[in-house]
């Protein structure tokens, strides 16, 4: 009896600090630009959401600080506005950058780009593609070897049939929730679809301390709303 009292006294002491490790840094419903800087493209603020318009614009861009570190943990949704449908366009987010480029650039500092693609004329079979860049410099940026993942139509898990490609989806909010665990490079990836799964893969070990993140797009008008960056330990 004694145990049980000593364990539910402990579980009740270590809640708060565990609670209370994770700090929320960025919380975004865009009201307003708040702190975020267009690099390149047509940023605006359309009905609460932080909307990129230009369909033309190859490297879309905006910076916002955030300092990062330790477990980090990004969400945010995005939704389809226009482009891309018959020959190319994609989006993405940069994390852990240290020296955001200002203006019209390939890469973004030091920093990772994890990215979806859909480009049928460079790719073979659905055409769309989920791939992960490493930025070395602004000028330099590649992609990273085997960290070019197509999205197939469909895949089945645990017996059931779950649909990726149905264009009914382009009406709706995409949730995206992933984190980072810069002490090993570590990267979880929620399914928007599928319920509590996960995927999973490297940065290739730790990651250095980034003091920024990025929002692009490449040739597709979309909206991003619900910006939220928590650092969890």
């Amino acid at each position: 009896m004694k145990g049980k009292i000593y364990l539910v006294a402990l579980f009740l002491l270590l809640t708060p600090i565990l609670i209370f490790s994770q700090s929320v840094l960025v919380n975004d419903n865009f009201n307003s630009m708040n702190g975020w800087k267009a690099a390149y493209g047509n940023w605006k603020i359309v009905d609460g959401r932080l909307a990129q318009l230009s369909t033309t614009a190859g490297k879309a861009k905006i910076n916002r600080y955030v300092p990062q570190s330790g477990l980090m943990q990004y969400e945010f949704n995005v939704r389809y506005i226009d482009g891309g449908m018959d020959k190319y366009g994609g989006f993405g987010i940069h994390v852990f950058v240290d020296k955001p480029h200002g203006g019209l650039a390939w890469g973004d500092g030091r920093s990772f780009l994890l990215w979806i693609t859909y480009d049928p004329k460079a790719y073979d079979g659905t055409g769309f593609y989920g791939q992960v860049y490493k930025s070395v410099t602004s000028s330099y940026m590649y992609l990273m070897k085997g960290y070019n993942q197509e999205i197939p139509e469909k895949i089945k898990i645990g017996g059931k049939d779950y649909v990726y490609l149905d264009p009914a989806y382009v009406k709706y909010d995409l949730p995206i929730k992933f984190t980072i665990d810069s002490a090993t490079g570590e990267v979880k990836l929620y399914d928007p679809l599928i319920p509590n799964w996960i995927w999973k893969f490297s940065l290739g070990g730790p990651v250095a301390k980034g003091s920024y993140v990025s929002l692009r797009t490449n040739s597709l008008a979309v909206s991003f709303d619900d910006f939220k960056v928590t650092k969890l330990k």
